[in-house]
C-alpha cells in the first residue's frame, strides 16, 4: 500500500468506537466489521485488510476483556480451557493457508455463522437464554472440538473464535448471555494475539490505519461492557445473531465471488 499522510484515516476512530462498543457489549468478532471497509472502499489488499481488521479486533477485544474482568463477569476456568484449545486451532490454520485458498475457507465460515445466526435468533423468538454462572469446567468436555475449529477459522479467515464460543457457551452449556459473551470475548483476544504476531512477522498489517483504529477499539472495548450491563438478554442475543448474519453474507458473497472468477478465467 503506498505511503499516504499520517493524519489520512482519521475518520476510522469515530467509526472503530462504535464498532467495538457493539461487538464487546454483544460478543461477536468487530474485527471483521472493518474487513469491507478497509478492502472495498480503501482498497486494501485481501491479505493486509484481514490482518488489519485481526490486529484492531486484538486490541479492542484485549480491551473488552479487561473491562469484564473487573466486572467479575468471565467463566474464568472455562475461559481458560477454550483459551487453551483455541491455540492449537489458530496454528493448524495458519499452516492450512499454505495449501487452501482463504477465499474457500470464507465461504465455508459464512455458511456456517448463518446457520448459528439463524439457530440464535430462533432461540431469542422462543425466549430460550442462558441461566448458569460459575458452570464447572468438565462441562465443557463434550464440546472441546468447538474452540479447535473457532481457532482455524479465525487464523485463515480473521473470523469464528466468538462466533463458535459465545453459542457453545449460551446455548450449549447455558451460560448467562453476559457472560457468555465476556467469555467468548476474552477467548477471541487471547487467540487474536497470536494471528496478529504471526501477521506483524510477515509484514502485513497497515500501521497507519491501525494507529486510529485501534486507539478508538480501545475506548469502544470499556463502553461496550458497561452498556452490556444494562442492556435485555434479547437486545444483546438480537445484536449478535444480525451482526455475524452480516459477516456470513459477506464471507459467502467474497469466497463464491473468487471461485466465480476461478472458474471462469
Amino acid at each position: 500500500m503506498e505511503s499516504v499522510p499520517w493524519f489520512t484515516y482519521w475518520y476510522l476512530f469515530p467509526i472503530a468506537v462504535t464498532i467495538a462498543t457493539l461487538a464487546n457489549s454483544s460478543g461477536f468478532s468487530g474485527g471483521v466489521l472493518f474487513q469491507p471497509i478497509y478492502y472495498l472502499i480503501l482498497h486494501v489488499p485481501i491479505g493486509s485488510s484481514v490482518a488489519t481488521g485481526v490486529a484492531t479486533e486484538t486490541v479492542g477485544m484485549t480491551s473488552g476483556s479487561i473491562r469484564y474482568f473487573i466486572q467479575n463477569k468471565v467463566e474464568k476456568e472455562i475461559g481458560l480451557v477454550l483459551v487453551m484449545l483455541t491455540i492449537p486451532g489458530v496454528v493448524l490454520g495458519s499452516h492450512v493457508l499454505v495449501v487452501i485458498n482463504a477465499n474457500v475457507l470464507r465461504l465455508l465460515l459464512g455458511i456456517v455463522i448463518i446457520i448459528i445466526g439463524v439457530v440464535q435468533l430462533t432461540s431469542v423468538a422462543q425466549g430460550r437464554y442462558g441461566s448458569r454462572e460459575n458452570v464447572p469446567v468438565e462441562d465443557i468436555y463434550p464440546y472441546m472440538w468447538v474452540p479447535l475449529l473457532g481457532g482455524f477459522f479465525s487464523a485463515t479467515t480473521g473470523t469464528g473464535i466468538c462466533e463458535t464460543a459465545q453459542p457453545l457457551l449460551e446455548r450449549g452449556l447455558k451460560v448467562k448471555t453476559i457472560r457468555a459473551n465476556a467469555t467468548a470475548i476474552w477467548a477471541e483476544a487471547m487467540g487474536d494475539w497470536i494471528i496478529t504476531i504471526l501477521n506483524l512477522q510477515a509484514g502485513l498489517i497497515i500501521w497507519q490505519i491501525l494507529i486510529f483504529t485501534g486507539s478508538g477499539v480501545i475506548i469502544g472495548g470499556q463502553i461496550g461492557p458497561i452498556i452490556a450491563k444494562y442492556l435485555p438478554e434479547k437486545l444483546l442475543k438480537i445484536f449478535f445473531s444480525t451482526a455475524i448474519l452480516i459477516v456470513g453474507v459477506f464471507y459467502i458473497s467474497t469466497g463464491a465471488l473468487w471461485i466465480y472468477k476461478t472458474i471462469t478465467g
